[in-house]
């Protein structure tokens, strides 16, 4: 009896829970705010903000140098395409990034995101620091005995170049241009005699080879005009395809010949540690330039891409060492790499064909304007000279 008259009881709380329940209103949904959060600048197509943007999260923070980036674009990107949103108070216009000069030091932005026909913002802080970054470099772990060097001292936001370690000996791949002490950054991650190889003449791959006087240095021969006079090539090593750079232990670098970008544009293949540091020889997931003057033209490059997937062919997987880091749209690792070069190589037959004709663009180089096509194809983009399709007979 007892039992029955609980289970009467606790079946009428029961219905009374429900039916209060179901006289409330719903509660209103909360709009999260904003789903994306983008910086840019006149030269950078991305700025790094700290941390990740997740929607969760109200407060970042994005470090740049004062010596390229004057002014940054802003640019929030709402859940909800009615929402309206404002920068310290001031209306943005919806797909028009929002342009803020900078001040040394801290500048602070405070962008709120108003739900649709809702009165209550989701608040957002940024911080922009922008200080000298010129004479900074900063290192991360790629994998064991891999590192990943950055420097502020050119390009922005940088240029980068890898160490790599073996039993015996190291070697830096590319110098950057930085204004800094790269040597003895370089000394910090590495008790092994170092050893220097570069991937290309550019400035911002090989500006630095000064700071290490006593190494030798592998290069291609074909880019050796694009040094410095005040470099001393005495202690250079001019490399060729097949070549290897030994690190001890039977593990090596193999030189690999990928002309276009510039003439003795080469890669350093580590097949032990299944790396390949590319520079800029097929651009770093983004697009690469194949417009400079007294270089290949794309059908040579086209050829070139053929003979580099066959060697990649055997590799189930491989991390690409890019020049410039910031540019992988898509993590160049795996077999992601391997089809960036073949969309390169397929993108290279389509505009040689006909049947991609790039978008005309111009590029000031070094003083002089040249006109040139821009096209994409899958992972892989490029900036191309109409005038230079064919090899010349």
């Amino acid at each position: 009896m007892k039992e029955k008259i609980f289970r009467l009881f606790a079946a009428a709380i029961t219905m009374l829970a429900v039916a209060s329940f179901a006289g409330r209103p719903p509660a209103e949904k909360k709009d999260p705010g904003m789903k994306a959060l983008e910086l840019s600048s006149a030269l950078s197509p991305s700025i790094k903000i700290e941390p990740a943007f997740l929607p969760a999260i109200r407060s970042y923070t994005a470090v740049v140098d004062s010596t390229n980036v004057q002014s940054v674009k802003i640019d929030p990107v709402p859940f909800s395409a009615g929402s309206r949103v404002t920068i310290n108070g001031g209306e943005t216009v919806s797909g028009r990034p929002y342009v803020a000069d900078l001040k040394p030091g801290e500048n602070r932005f405070e962008i709120s995101v108003f739900p649709a026909g809702g009165k209550n913002a989701v608040q957002y802080q940024l911080t922009i620091i922008q200080k000298d970054l010129s004479g900074q470099y900063t290192s991360e772990r790629v994998q064991a005995g891999v590192w990943r060097l950055a420097d502020y001292g050119g390009f922005p936001p940088n240029q980068n170049a890898y160490l790599i370690e073996g039993p015996e000996k190291a070697v830096l791949i590319d110098t950057g241009m930085g204004k800094g002490d790269l040597a003895g950054t370089v000394k910090s991650l590495t008790s092994r005699p170092v050893e220097v190889a570069v991937t290309h003449g550019h400035g911002d791959h090989a500006g630095q080879i000064g700071q290490f006087p006593a190494s030798v240095v592998y290069m291609s021969e074909k880019d050796k005009g694009m040094l410095p006079a005040a470099v001393n090539s005495g202690n250079f090593k001019w490399v060729k395809d097949g070549d290897k750079i030994g690190l001890g232990g039977g593990r090596y670098l193999e030189v690999v010949e990928v002309p276009g970008h510039s003439a003795g544009s080469i890669m350093f293949l580590d097949r032990i540690g299944k790396t390949l540091a590319i520079g800029d020889a097929i651009g770093s997931g983004s697009y690469v330039w194949k417009f400079i003057p007294g270089t290949s033209s794309l059908s040579e490059y086209r050829d070139t891409l053929k003979k580099l997937e066959s060697r990649l062919a055997p590799f189930d997987a491989l991390t690409f060492l890019t020049g410039h880091h910031w540019q992988e749209r898509t993590p160049l690792t795996g077999t992601t790499g391997k089809q960036m070069v073949t969309d390169m190589r397929i993108l290279c037959e389509k505009i040689i064909s006909g049947e991609i004709t790039g978008t005309p663009n111009s590029i000031n180089l070094g003083g002089q304007k040249m006109n040139v096509l821009t096209a994409s194809y899958g992972l892989a983009g490029i900036w191309y000279d109409p005038e230079n399709l064919h090899q010349s007979k």
